[in-house]
């Protein structure tokens, strides 16, 4: 009895191991351990040419491109949350915490100094180590109602409601963090 018990709790714990370990490797990735095949010419920014893109400043991770570049289409917020999970189900980039950015990181995108083109060839205020032809907006996780938060890449740059089934700023850039 005791040596069924003990096989028993054997395997259990060496599931448990397994799960832990595998969850560890997709979810985590000390920045330190990051090798970036290019920097932004402040190095704030580090493409990990995975597809993704590291903020040094904020410890968040973005995806390089956005949905637009993606799948060159509008995306309400109903959408958005669904690639969301389409993105994490993939495992992009090996990880499976991928969200919309909060109004505030998303927001920290925006940078006056710095010059880009959206997918009109429109001027955007965001790092050159994004590709040109994104969204000149996002959508964030921050919502009331039938409303949710885009934040602006354009002219002021700045947040404003928008209706998560007909807003206008469509477009979505992922973010999953911060890592240390």
């Amino acid at each position: 009895m005791k040596s069924r018990k003990l096989i028993g709790s054997t395997v259990l714990l060496a599931i448990l191991i397994v799960l832990c370990a595998g969850g560890a490797t997709v979810q985590s990735q000390e920045p330190e351990k990051l090798k970036p095949v290019k920097k932004s010419a402040d190095q704030r920014f580090w493409d990990i040419g995975d597809g993704t893109i590291f903020d040094t400043q904020t410890q968040l991770m973005w995806m390089k491109k956005d949905y637009w570049q993606l799948e060159a289409q509008w995306v309400n917020w109903y959408t958005a949350q669904e690639f969301v999970q389409r993105m994490n189900n993939k495992r992009f980039a090996s990880h499976t915490d991928w969200r919309l950015p909060s109004p505030e990181e998303a927001s920290g995108l925006y940078e006056r100094r710095k010059r880009n083109q959206d997918k009109d060839g429109d001027k955007i205020f965001m790092d050159r180590i994004f590709p040109q032809g994104s969204g000149w907006a996002t959508w964030t996780s921050e919502d009331k109602g039938k409303m949710a938060v885009v934040v602006s890449f354009k002219d002021r740059g700045g947040k404003d409601y928008q209706d998560k089934l007909s807003g206008s700023d469509a477009f979505i850039r992922l973010v999953r963090g911060p890592i240390s």
